[in-house]
């Protein structure tokens, strides 16, 4: 998989199957194509992943969004995606 498909599967998440989808899409990509994950370990991940959500806000509003009081499936995905590469 490519990183644009992976980035496409996270567009696509609209409910809880399509998320548990794409989480293992994201384990097989991790596997295959582990160079095009800047944070190659879970302590790193996650780390990244409260630090993009630490920041988010910013991230939204240059995006012209709101930040969502309840996160939607999809939000799920697209922090995910974040924390794959956030620094």
């Amino acid at each position: 998989m490519t990183v644009a498909g992976l980035a496409e599967s996270a567009r696509e998440v609209r409910t809880r199957e399509d998320l548990v989808g794409f989480l293992c899409l994201a384990a097989e990509d991790f596997t295959t194509n582990p160079d095009d994950w800047e944070n190659d370990s879970l302590p790193a991940f996650l780390e990244a992943w409260a630090a993009w959500l630490n920041d988010c806000p910013g991230w939204f509003a240059r995006n012209g969004e709101a930040v969502p009081e309840s996160p939607s499936w999809k939000f799920v995905g697209d922090m995910v995606m974040a924390a794959r590469v956030y620094e």
